[in-house]
């Protein structure tokens, strides 16, 4: 919640930002820039490349299609005669290019003792080597994504049985000792992002979400702002009541303020429509499958966000652009095509807002409750 509690509250002053009337009347929408964290390339993920819901498997799908790195297992032992694994992915499109594999590596010399290249099937494909003549050699497992397009530029693993020296199942977490090489973005900086204009406009990056697997992102704001505008929404195998992550707005000063990514209130499932319900407070974009919400944030310069997953969850949440509405410059943010919200919008968003006071987040859970007939509601 945003922290007391979770319709508007528009500041007639905002402290080294908008001032008096402006505040009520700049209609200035700018994207908040994001650049994935530079190691983001490999985590265990729950969708495949078409974002459909998945056994959670490792993934090279963390920062998008168009990252590229290794990731490696510790050096062990080759003590049986098969090493088997699932894969999926691609190896570009119509594949035939030779970058995205699983590979048997000499821990000793760096050799590759033997690899299988993505099968080009979004599915898991069985696969296995006969690795009888190396046993006794010290060898590593290496994860090679090597293709930066924009699709069929990706690979998972789902299993990985080398015997007795070492057995993984991804679903259940990565394992201590795999190390990540940098990932890197080969494309122009444009083909990362996509513009949704039509109504409030945003800058949507093309990665899942820009809420990392593990840990926070923190992006840079450093202006006030009349509201925050936060697209994406939806949760992928989501139930109502279920909390799956949160955005904290940091101030200048110390003041925190936190929204619960909230099923029924600031999430929804894929796939479909935004729920109808009255805790919603969900507008759909131009984007079909991407809703957004609205932050009416304090007085005061905004010094960060941060975007977190709640510990636990194996559900992502999807949040894939904030635009900001300032009148502010900053190295921060970036102009949007001229977008604006119809009068009904507008006046959805200035109802729906979302401040430290409103709305009572007991009644709103006790709407989605009800909303979606969860087993003792009233």
């Amino acid at each position: 919640m945003l922290q007391r509690a979770c319709i508007v509250v528009v500041a007639a002053s905002l402290c080294g930002g908008l001032r008096g009337a402006d505040a009520a009347v700049v209609k200035s929408y700018k994207a908040l820039r994001f650049v994935p964290p530079a190691a983001s390339t490999w985590a265990v993920m729950d969708r495949d490349g078409a974002n459909r819901p998945v056994t959670p498997y490792l993934s090279s799908l963390a920062a998008g299609e168009q990252a590229t790195g290794i990731i490696a297992s510790p050096p062990f032992t080759i003590a049986a005669d098969a090493i088997a694994f699932t894969i999926c992915g691609h190896d570009g499109q119509g594949g035939g290019q030779q970058k995205n594999c699983i590979a048997l590596v000499d821990a000793k010399t760096g050799e590759t003792l033997q690899r299988t290249f993505a099968p080009g099937n979004d599915a898991m494909q069985p696969g296995a080597w006969n690795v009888a003549a190396l046993k006794g050699r010290e060898a590593r497992i290496e994860v090679r994504d090597g293709v930066a397009a924009a699709a069929f530029a990706w690979l998972g693993v789902g299993t990985l049985d080398c015997g007795p020296a070492m057995r993984i199942d991804f679903s259940k977490g990565l394992p201590g000792g795999w190390k990540a090489a940098a990932a890197r973005a080969e494309k122009p900086p444009d083909r990362d992002f996509t513009f949704v204009a039509g109504g409030v406009p945003f800058l949507a990056t093309r990665s899942y979400s820009m809420i990392p697997p593990a840990g926070a992102a923190e992006i840079a704001v450093g202006v006030a702002a009349r509201r925050l505008y936060f697209l994406g929404g939806t949760v992928a195998r989501g139930q109502p009541l279920g909390t799956y992550g949160r955005i904290e707005i940091v101030y200048r000063g110390g003041a925190v303020d936190t929204v619960p990514l909230l099923y029924g209130f600031t999430l929804d499932g894929e796939y479909k429509l935004a729920s109808p319900s009255r805790a919603s407070y969900l507008w759909p974009s131009a984007d079909p499958f991407q809703h957004y919400f609205v932050v009416a944030p304090r007085a005061a310069v905004i010094e960060t966000i941060r975007l977190a997953r709640e510990p636990g969850r194996g559900e992502l949440p999807r949040i894939t652009a904030i635009t900001c509405e300032t009148g502010e410059v900053s190295d921060t943010l970036e102009a949007l095509p001229d977008s604006a919200p119809s009068a009904e919008e507008e006046a959805w968003c200035k109802a729906h807002a979302i401040s430290a006071d409103s709305p009572a987040l007991d009644a709103i859970k006790a709407e989605i409750a009800r909303a979606h007939r969860v087993p003792g509601a009233r």
